[in-house]
């Protein structure tokens, strides 16, 4: 396993920018919470120390197993891969830590979410998007609101397709945040260098647009 997923171990930078932008808006809110998709649980782990009630699922085993090794206060458990096992109206939170890019229905997670969550409940969702001169063909080709065809085996959304997905599941956006990769830390070519100076100005600005990873708070509608 990657060591900058241990307790206590240094964060990379990528990690430092995730953890930064999710507990900002974490703590905008209260509760009991659900980190569904924690992954290796660092990021659980991290949530903990404001919001001590926090369950942490995820579909792989191997990530759940390591969780619960590194982090064994926190409870951790494997979930289903087309649901979770929650009653009704269990958590006050869900955060959704990157992990819409890598379901194969975007509509079906998010009604869970939506399920477990008790009316007037938030979702923390983070999630992918192209870098931003894709992003602006991707527009122009399909409209502001829609994710377009697949990338490789991931779906990457825009911030606008996004909200427009949490609308039709039933939430309110309240607040849109995002946080940026290292700068050229994956340049290939040229396109990749001029996204990447857009981006370091971007994140030097506080901008949200040029961002590859934007962030959202949701509240579920009363009902």
């Amino acid at each position: 396993m990657p060591a900058h997923f241990r307790r206590n171990a240094p964060q990379d930078a990528h990690q430092v920018r995730r953890h930064r932008a999710v507990l900002a808006l974490l703590k905008e809110v209260s509760g009991e919470v659900l980190d569904y998709g924690c992954g290796y649980g660092d990021l659980t782990y991290a949530m903990s120390r404001t919001h001590p009630n926090v369950i942490g699922v995820d579909v792989d085993p191997q990530r759940i197993a390591f969780a619960r090794h590194e982090y064994p206060e926190l409870r951790f458990e494997v979930c289903p891969p087309d649901g979770l096992t929650f009653a009704d109206a269990s958590f006050d939170v869900v955060t959704s830590v990157v992990v819409l890019p890598f379901v194969p229905d975007a509509n079906e997670y998010l009604r869970e979410v939506h399920r477990v969550l008790r009316p007037g409940g938030h979702l923390v969702v983070a999630t992918k998007t192209w870098p931003l001169l894709r992003r602006v063909y991707r527009r122009l080709r399909y409209g502001p609101r829609t994710a377009g065809p697949r990338v490789s085996s991931l779906t990457l959304h825009s911030v606008d397709a996004i909200a427009a997905l949490l609308e039709t599941s039933g939430f309110a956006v309240l607040r849109r945040n995002a946080f940026y990769d290292p700068p050229f830390s994956n340049h290939k070519n040229f396109a990749d260098l001029l996204n990447g100076s857009v981006e370091l100005a971007g994140e030097a600005l506080g901008l949200v647009e040029p961002a590859p990873y934007p962030l959202l708070l949701a509240r579920r509608a009363e009902s």
